[in-house]
């Protein structure tokens, strides 16, 4: 029995951590966790538009997703660099809400 559980978990843990497409990334709201100047929720719709790992606002770059992650532990998040000001050299994480 103890063996079922511990092959159970493993499955879960492994099975969580992936990479998020960006089908996955459009159908989450973002909440940003710590923040580098881009604001505090990213909502995919007809005017937040994401391509190539670009986020668009308005048809003008707004960020770059660097990481996408889905971790057991940690949950669904992506890492932004801000595209709108070029100074600020800060990663933002936001979290899937």
């Amino acid at each position: 029995m103890k063996i079922i559980t511990a092959i159970a978990s493993l499955f879960l843990i492994l099975s969580c951590q992936k990479t998020l497409s960006d089908n996955e990334i459009k159908e989450y709201v973002w909440k940003c966790g710590i923040p580098c100047g881009l604001g505090d929720i990213i909502v995919f719709n007809q005017n937040t538009v994401l391509r190539n790992d670009t986020i668009f606002l308005k048809n003008i770059p707004y960020g770059k997703i660097v990481k996408r992650t889905c971790d057991f532990d940690e949950g669904t998040k992506i890492s932004v660099i801000n595209l709108e000001n070029s100074v600020i050299k800060d990663t933002c994480i936001f979290h899937a809400k």
